[in-house]
């Protein structure tokens, strides 16, 4: 009988946090006295949640061995393209991208990729324009919704870029594309990209180092199953690609002019930080100002371009 009991409140609880995650969404920062809504289940109670400042004088220096990244460079064929009402994302790869090494103790393997604008995690306090997070799968798991019940189920390679005058490559072939699922109505309906794209157009230097942390996913269930790996390279992106995004439909066709979460409670966690090329990586200080350079120009620019 007790059983029975421990097993209905649990199938209520687990009811609730589905049901939540079917209705959530960002706030209107536009609004004036906006807050960031409550999204249910441990998206409201975990104590490892994600996204957080990261602070690179504060970091522990973390050694392990280099991050192996398999076939980022291949070419993708025709990869699906789909706004699903909260991001823009990429999924349904032919290629096996792998990634192993690093705090990693397992093989992981690349899921799908989505876009945050502006920048979910800050970086000595300063947000970034743009945020891209590769989402890998341990592959002892045979799906993703099995790997998000393990605390080591999941690797996510954030990747942030600054605002510049030079067009991200990877990031322009998804704009070329956007216009085919940028409506309400095109919500969950994946387009094709016909074009040549690989990840590593995206972000072409993947050895300048990252900083690492215990987190969970930045949108509903918000599954604490999250080794995060928030890469110290920061590449560019122009001010009108990034304007490309703020045009995306969300349901009931308002405009996703963001899709950031807030920082959440770092309750202690240990952030390290790992230099993998330290002969090449560009110093944090001349990271940092180039960035906040670039997120003022875009601060005062987007106002005038929404």
């Amino acid at each position: 009988m007790i059983g029975g009991k421990l097993f209905f409140t649990f199938a209520v609880i687990l009811l609730f946090q589905y049901a939540a995650c079917d209705h959530w969404s960002y706030p209107d920062r536009n609004s004036t006295n906006v807050s960031f809504p409550l999204w249910g289940g441990l998206c409201d109670v975990g104590n490892r949640q994600s996204p957080i400042d990261l602070s690179i004088s504060g970091a522990l220096k973390g050694n392990f061995p280099d991050i192996d990244y398999r076939n980022y460079d291949k070419p993708l064929t025709s990869p699906s393209l789909v706004n699903n009402g909260h991001t823009v994302k990429l999924t349904k790869f032919d290629v096996e991208m792998t990634m192993t090494g690093g705090p990693l103790n397992d093989k992981f393997i690349v899921e799908e990729l989505h876009l945050h604008w502006w920048s979910e995690h800050t970086i000595d306090k300063i947000r970034y324009p743009m945020e891209a997070h590769i989402v890998h799968r341990n592959t002892r798991y045979s799906n993703i919704s099995e790997a998000a019940a393990h605390k080591d189920g999941i690797a996510v390679v954030g990747v942030l870029f600054h605002a510049s005058n030079q067009p991200n490559v990877g990031i322009g072939k998804i704009v070329e594309n956007i216009e085919f699922i940028n409506s309400a109505d095109d919500i969950d309906k994946a387009v094709t990209i016909e074009q040549k794209l690989n990840l590593r157009e995206l972000f072409p230097r993947l050895s300048g180092g990252y900083l690492s942390y215990p987190g969970s996913l930045t949108t509903p269930s918000c599954a604490e199953s999250v080794t995060w790996l928030v890469l110290l390279d920061t590449f560019p992106v122009t001010l009108d690609q990034v304007n490309k995004f703020k045009g995306v439909e969300t349901y009931g066709g308002k405009k996703l002019s963001d899709n950031y979460r807030d920082l959440q409670r770092k309750n202690n966690r240990p952030v390290l930080v790992v230099h993998q090329d330290s002969s090449s990586a560009p110093a944090p200080i001349n990271m940092s100002a180039m960035s906040l350079f670039g997120s003022i120009v875009v601060i005062y620019i987007s106002k005038f371009l929404q």
